[in-house]
């Protein structure tokens, strides 16, 4: 069999502003996605190994009496919610085989980025299994056509297939490349500063939650652009780079409050949280 293993990263929200519902249901958003690996910070990657069928004698093989499916997933590492077969990879999978007839495959997600910690770990994993199956499968998708494929598994892939700083607006979808010189300012946060991230133990927050209990922004609020704050010193950001859904998650879970204060104890230029939580981080000074 082919096979190729990738490490999936992350993101964290610097800054998010959340307002009213549109039309369609869903909220506006303004953040912006900044990416995070074991480069830049203290996060363990996840580990992705995707192995497709190289021959039809394999692909004979892959088959047994008690099993079926085209794509075979196993999980290991931190515990993953749902089944297997409902995990984001084998939908990227399918997603190509529709247009493809892609050979049987066998994928193996080692997990280390927590779930449901507003990193965005699983819609990593999914764009890094489009990418996977894009070279054993020898596809040629465009990053156009890719960006594409990733839109449908969900809002916020497509940044993983960019992988650097970005605005995001729209319900998470719209994804736009930073003019200078906010481009410029994040650049130098980077080389600057390293992401620490924290979690408290046990503690889930979920999505749906964290949006039925967020104020809303008025969408004419006048309020300053994510991309404005951003040029200013990291030192200012703490009172005016501000994640809407920290303070009532916080009132939910007020061990993360504690999980906050302990990084600026420590000396973080600037700490929040993540997306709806839970995971926070803070900029240090390399």
């Amino acid at each position: 069999m082919k096979q190729l293993t990738l490490f999936p990263s992350a993101k964290i929200n610097i800054g998010l502003y959340v307002f009213e519902k549109r039309e369609d249901g869903f909220h506006e958003i303004e953040s912006i996605f900044f990416p995070v690996s074991p480069e830049n910070s203290n996060l363990e990657a996840d580990k992705l190994t995707v192995s497709v069928c190289s021959s039809e004698s394999e692909e004979t093989l892959f088959y047994t009496e008690n099993y079926s499916e085209k794509v075979r997933m196993i999980e290991c590492g931190l515990d993953y919610p749902g089944y297997p077969q409902d995990n984001i990879c084998v939908k990227a999978y399918e997603l190509l085989d529709a247009d493809f007839q892609l050979p049987p495959a066998v994928i193996v997600l080692e997990k280390h980025i927590p779930v449901g910690a507003g990193l965005g770990g699983g819609s990593s994993d999914g764009v890094c299994t489009l990418m996977a199956l894009n070279e054993l499968c020898d596809l040629n998708l465009t990053e156009t056509q890719l960006l594409d494929y990733a839109a449908k598994l969900g809002s916020d892939c497509p940044f993983f297939v960019h992988n650097t700083p970005m605005l995001v607006t729209g319900r998470g979808e719209i994804l736009t490349t930073l003019e200078e010189p906010a481009k410029a300012a994040l650049k130098n946060i980077a080389e600057n500063y390293r992401v620490e991230l924290a979690f408290s133990p046990d503690c889930f927050v979920s999505t749906k939650k964290a949006y039925s209990i967020v104020p809303k922004r008025k969408k004419d609020e006048p309020i300053p652009h994510m991309t404005e704050l951003v040029m200013e010193p990291v030192n200012n950001w703490q009172e005016k780079v501000i994640n809407d859904f920290e303070a009532p998650v916080f009132k939910e879970f007020p061990q993360l409050q504690k999980v906050k204060d302990s990084l600026k104890e420590i000396g973080a230029a600037y700490v929040s949280m993540t997306g709806s939580g839970s995971a926070i981080y803070g900029f240090f000074r390399k």
